[in-house]
C-alpha cells in the first residue's frame, strides 16, 4: 500500500488505501462520507487524506455495532 507519513508518525491513506482496506470502492467510501458514516478525508492541498487511526476506528465502531446488535439473538 501507499502510505505517507508524517513527522508525528501518523500513517496517511489514500482513498486507494482506504479502498483497500475496507475492501470497497472509492465511490462506496464518498457514499459513506455524504451518509455521515465515514470519517472525512483531511484535505492536503487537493488531495484526500485519511489518518490510519480514524479507518481503524470505524472498523472498530463497526465490530462494536455488529457484536452488541447480535447479543441475545438465538
Amino acid at each position: 500500500m501507499n502510505q505517507k507519513t508524517v513527522s508525528c508518525g501518523t500513517s496517511l491513506l489514500t482513498p486507494e488505501d482506504v479502498a483497500a482496506r475496507l475492501r470497497i470502492s472509492k465511490r462506496q467510501i464518498h457514499n459513506l462520507i455524504n451518509d455521515e458514516h465515514f470519517p472525512p478525508p483531511m484535505k492536503i492541498g487537493r488531495l484526500n487524506r485519511w489518518r490510519a487511526l480514524d479507518v481503524e476506528n470505524y472498523v472498530d465502531a463497526l465490530a462494536m455495532a455488529v457484536a452488541t446488535s447480535t447479543i441475545g439473538v438465538a
